[in-house]
């Protein structure tokens, strides 16, 4: 009998931990585009929950070759050596501690990965459906400040004031994410209702809210972040979907649609404003012509990868420091004269570049190897979700230091453990 009782107890002991790491997935994914200042305590939380409680000896399990995880393990260690060469001791712990995750959700996915599995599609449900209404609450919010601006220009002439319309558009829309980020979040958001697990044996009505305002305020809140690295992953996602669904006609058919309204959508926001149509002419103005005082987004990148490949040109094997990249990235803006970089601190606006930068070449192939290695194995297992985030990383990565950042790593990292394949789902939710 107090066998029994005591087994009793144990399970309920492991149900009630199981029901907090479920809430805790879930405010991780909720909190990712809608409060990412409340991430680092639930992150925190989540690693606690996520250890092996009441599930037997603690070991290591092997991991599958397409997985992500192991790679950043090592991600992480290689910045740990790169303390031992830099002078900004103060940057470095704090570059450390950005990238925490990155050596602590390896070692715990890897102690057991069941409950990442088993939770996977609801998780992926909750976090597509938390950044649809960061989309929606972004439009209502423009809308209200759009209406006042026309009440107030009823009124008369309004002085220094921007165009009206910028308030739907990059910065001005998104104000609490940068808009690239919210971007990336958007496309994967798309490509996990579309790729990931099939949740139609749940309630109806969260299907036909799936199906139905979910991709559409997901494709019109990509669009308006007017992020180009967030049209070309929406663009890439199309593509991807339609050579798996090709032979499937009415899936075909709807997808051809769906693309050419997001592409009338974009081309009538590029002839009718000014905000989105300088996207490209400020991208064909910084390939052709190099402004150290230029202040659009395309002609600053085009300066810090110059001033970056100057600082991989002086130490190509072993990088500036992990503490001292920034302050190296600095120094190069200064002599040079770049304004804008400089006013704003940036840093290389592209993670390979970022790592060669602070760590070496070798080290920046490593990254790239980090990201290919797996997506040929998941190319292989027919992996489609994991392989369309992979492929958004990489395209997101060309144009921003995504590692850099806490919602950088954040978003990495808690979808390669969700999306890890070290083992296979027994339920979906």
């Amino acid at each position: 009998m107090p066998n029994l009782q005591n087994r009793m107890m144990e399970q309920a002991w492991i149900d009630r931990v199981g029901a907090a790491r479920r809430v805790a997935l879930l405010a991780v994914a909720v909190c990712l585009p809608l409060w990412p200042g409340g991430l680092p305590m639930l992150c925190g939380l989540l690693v606690v929950l996520m250890l092996p409680w009441g599930r037997g000896r603690w070991r290591l399990r092997p991991m599958q070759r397409n997985s992500l995880l192991p790679w950043f393990l090592g991600y992480y260690l290689v910045h740990v050596v790169g303390m031992a060469w830099s002078t900004n001791l103060k940057h470095g712990a704090f570059d450390l501690e950005v990238k925490l995750l990155a050596a602590l959700l390896p070692l715990v996915v890897a102690l057991d990965p069941l409950p990442w599995q088993v939770e996977r599609g609801l998780v992926l449900r909750a976090f597509r459906w938390a950044t649809a209404l960061t989309f929606l609450v972004l439009l209502s919010r423009s809308s209200v400040i759009f209406i006042a601006e026309l009440l107030l220009r009823a009124e008369g002439p309004v002085p220094n004031t921007l165009p009206w319309t910028n308030i739907f558009f990059s910065t001005y829309f998104s104000p609490w994410l940068h808009p690239s980020y919210l971007a990336h979040y958007g496309v994967f958001a798309l490509a996990s209702g579309a790729l990931g697990p099939d949740l139609r044996s749940g309630p109806r009505w969260a299907s036909v809210i799936d199906r139905g305002p979910v991709p559409l305020l997901l494709v019109l809140g990509v669009v308006l972040t007017a992020s180009k690295a967030g049209w070309i992953g929406l663009a890439l996602v199309a593509v991807y979907l339609l050579v798996i669904h090709w032979r499937e006609r009415a899936v075909r058919r709807a997808l051809l649609g769906a693309s050419l309204g997001s592409a009338l959508l974009l081309a009538g926001l590029v002839a009718s404003f000014g905000t989105v149509r300088a996207k490209f002419t400020d991208t064909w103005h910084a390939l052709v012509h190099t402004d150290p005082q230029g202040h659009d987004s395309s002609s600053a990148r085009v300066l810090v990868w110059s001033a970056a490949m100057e600082l991989v040109n002086a130490s190509p094997w072993i990088g500036t420091g992990t503490g001292d990249v920034k302050d190296e990235l600095i120094r190069v803006y200064g002599e040079r004269g770049y304004a804008y970089p400089l006013e704003h601190r940036l840093n290389a606006h592209s993670q390979l570049v970022q790592s060669a930068v602070a760590l070496g070449v070798p080290f920046a192939l490593y990254l790239l190897l980090a990201l290919l290695v797996p997506l040929v194995s998941a190319v292989r297992a027919r992996d489609h979700l994991l392989v369309s985030f992979i492929v958004l990383a990489l395209v997101n990565w060309s144009f921003e230091s995504m590692l850099e950042v806490q919602a950088g790593v954040v978003f990495f990292l808690f979808f390669a453990a969700v999306l890890d394949p070290s083992a296979k789902p027994e339920r979906h939710p």
